[in-house]
């Protein structure tokens, strides 16, 4: 997995970022969440977020196992603390020094039990927030239609996907279990796009896993080429776009506070 986010950490931004404007507003709802205190960030990726937050003047750490996208988050901000680490190993930090756990559309790439130990053991005795952030698109999508006939496919390989639903809610739930509250989620931004069917099936083409699962070389083929031919028997072209609304949405559970400061 490390070589594939490697491999894409030059074209990332191009493939998946988010609108500046939009940037913004989910810095300034991070900062409401986090006013003060070490903000920790997973999967800190190329610092589309990272950097703006250390602009605003947040007190920032960023780990992520991918050496090349650390380096683009560097051309950003020299100023950046940045960790290449994996998240699903114990994290290179000492204990109770984050008041807030941050991680952006990675949330299906951690396993629940090793990020739900670590984020408590980092977490600041006096109180400390896990905060997941995630891109949600309107049902009826282009990138929603051709997501849900690609799980369908994948099923026919026997691969079971994980989208960003089943992610957090495992997430969550193991929180919940070791005495996280968890808050109500809150939209930080919302934005207009023009999708394109050709543009989702690129998109996937460079992405290291399908539907959150690790597939062989040989399914993906196999699946984004019958996708590409449903899709052009559907709408007539892999050129059809359609306007559609995409939004930003931040779910947070409070942790639990140590029982030596309580």
């Amino acid at each position: 997995m490390n070589a594939a986010f490697d491999a894409q950490a030059g074209s990332f931004d191009r493939r998946a970022g988010l609108p500046a404007a939009a940037v913004e507003q989910i810095v300034s709802a991070l900062r409401e969440v986090c006013p003060d205190g070490l903000l920790l960030e997973l999967g800190a990726g190329t610092g589309e977020i990272g950097s703006a937050l250390i602009a605003a003047g947040a007190r920032y750490t960023g780990l992520d196992l991918s050496l090349d996208m650390l380096g683009v988050f560097h051309g950003r901000t020299g100023r950046a603390a940045l960790l290449q680490a994996d998240a699903d190993r114990p994290w290179p930090l000492r204990s109770g020094i984050a008041r807030a756990v941050f991680a952006s559309r990675a949330a299906h790439l951690f396993t629940p039990e090793r990020l739900v130990d670590e984020t408590l053991r980092v977490a600041h005795p006096a109180g400390a927030v896990f905060v997941l952030g995630r891109v949600r698109r309107e049902g009826d999508s282009l990138r929603a239609i051709l997501r849900r006939q690609m799980r369908r496919l994948l099923a026919g390989h026997g691969v079971a996907g994980r989208g960003g639903e089943e992610a957090r809610s495992l997430l969550f739930s193991a929180f919940a279990a070791r005495g996280g509250d968890p808050l109500p989620p809150r939209t930080a931004a919302s934005w207009p796009v023009l999708e394109r069917v050709a543009d989702s099936l690129a998109s996937w083409r460079s992405k290291p896993d399908l539907a959150g699962a690790d597939v062989l070389p040989e399914v993906r083929h196999d699946v984004l080429e019958r996708l590409a031919a449903w899709a052009e028997q559907t709408w007539g072209t892999l050129d059809f776009t359609r306007e559609a609304t995409e939004s930003y949405e931040l779910a947070a559970v409070r942790l639990p506070v140590s029982e030596e400061t309580s």
